[in-house]
């Protein structure tokens, strides 16, 4: 087994090359009376992995507060199970049970297949080594057991039992996800900015946190009214919730879909308009201030976080399918926002930016903020207090909501066999 190492130069090291380098190094700790690494702890701290049917123990380090694993040591190990690992940078790539693998230091975010997962904490660079949680060895790499199933009687007595690579007991296919399953409703989670002692952006006459309360209420009415839709409010009075109790909240129920409600402000009363976020990288100062003051909580102590604390795990989020569907998805807003405001409102477009709600959620569904109007515009605050506003934007949101569904099964719902 060798690890590669990409950029500069390429490092290899095989199994018999680092068996005899682990030798020597253990060898000069005990004449010199120092601790070598992770291979002169007393007593040593392992991670076992259950790997075809034995166990394997791997040695484990804790630079940081949790155990973790080194890539080399897990690929020395188990060949046959993590292989073709390279690295290039900050990036790792790896094979594990045949499906690729891709990992970024200090993103709790790692590829595996088509799938983005994550990790209670991120991989980083040590001393020359790649380290992974070691809640990676036991939730990824171990395998459960085959199931055996029971002998039967034949002629000569009793027959082998079926394993699951026989012709004659084929795997279970993997059930269709619900977002692409046609006949399965969308799990609409519709989150109300702020709330409770956060009263959000300050109009004239209004509180942010109770106009898009209004808003959100009128949305939930709108898709539990329409067939193929269960929407669920991360909050449905003036209550306030913490921004990461609000993406926990989307995902404990298994949502399609993550729609935050915001409205906006500026110093210049007279900006205009409405617009559909994502998660990114901000790409102009406006967008990076009101990421700053949307992802503080109504006091600065409370902050759960801040742009800054979010760049380190967007590089890889921006090849997830979740991130690219939520730009679509925006685009759909937008548009339904535009065709409903008739003009009356600018189209500030769909932008990117860090925010924090944002994450959590993505990781399972795409999702997006609607930041609906200006409520230090008079013209526009007076709109989004009215009856006649908030049922306009509820309904176009809900229309784009239902858009976005009929295009993401057009696209990946598999069509219905054709009778001979």
């Amino acid at each position: 087994m060798a690890v590669e190492r990409g950029g500069g130069g390429r490092d290899r090291i095989g199994a018999r090359g680092r068996s005899a380098v682990a030798a020597a190094v253990a060898a000069l700790a005990v004449l010199c009376g120092i601790p070598a690494g992770i291979h002169a702890q007393t007593p040593p701290e392992t991670v076992q992995a259950e790997v075809s049917g034995r166990t394997v123990s791997l040695p484990v380090a804790r630079h940081r507060a949790y155990p973790a694993v080194a890539v080399a040591d897990l690929a020395l190990a188990l060949e046959s199970v993590l292989d073709g690992v390279t690295r290039n940078g900050v990036f790792l790539h790896a094979r594990l049970h045949g499906e690729e693998v891709a990992f970024e230091a200090e993103s709790p975010f790692f590829r595996h297949g088509g799938r983005a997962v994550q990790l209670a904490n991120p991989p980083y660079e040590e001393g020359d080594a790649f380290w992974l949680p070691a809640e990676f060895v036991t939730r990824w790499v171990s395998e459960e057991p085959p199931p055996v199933a029971a002998a039967s009687e034949g002629e000569g007595g009793t027959a082998p039992a079926s394993t699951p690579e026989s012709p004659s007991s084929p795997p279970p296919a993997d059930p269709l996800p619900d977002r692409v399953d046609p006949t399965a409703p969308w799990r609409v989670i519709i989150d109300p900015g702020h709330g409770g002692r956060d009263p959000g952006t300050l109009g004239g006459a209004s509180y942010e946190k109770d106009v898009v309360l209004a808003i959100a209420r009128r949305l939930y009415e709108e898709l539990e009214g329409r067939e193929m839709f269960e929407p669920h409010m991360t909050r449905e009075t003036d209550v306030y919730v913490d921004l990461d109790e609000r993406s926990q909240f989307a995902v404990d129920r298994a949502g399609d879909l993550f729609v935050s409600i915001h409205a906006n402000a500026a110093g210049d009363e007279r900006a205009r308009g409405f617009e559909t976020i994502f998660l990114g990288q901000a790409r102009s100062e406006e967008a990076r201030d009101v990421a700053l003051r949307e992802n503080r909580g109504p006091e600065v102590d409370d902050a759960a976080g801040s742009p800054s604390d979010v760049q380190f795990i967007l590089a890889g989020l921006d090849r997830t399918e979740n991130l690219a569907e939520s730009r679509l998805f925006a685009g759909f807003v937008q548009n339904s926002i535009r065709r409903a405001r008739r003009g009356g409102s600018p189209d500030r477009g769909v932008i990117q930016g860090p925010w924090w709600v944002l994450l959590g959620a993505l990781v399972r569904m795409p999702s997006v903020i609607v930041e609906v109007g200006f409520l230090s515009n008079d013209e526009e605050e007076r709109y989004l207090n009215g009856a006649e506003g908030q049922e306009a934007i509820a309904r176009a949101i809900a229309d784009a909501i239902a858009a976005y569904r009929a295009d993401v099964l057009r696209r990946y719902a598999p069509a219905p066999e054709s009778g001979c």
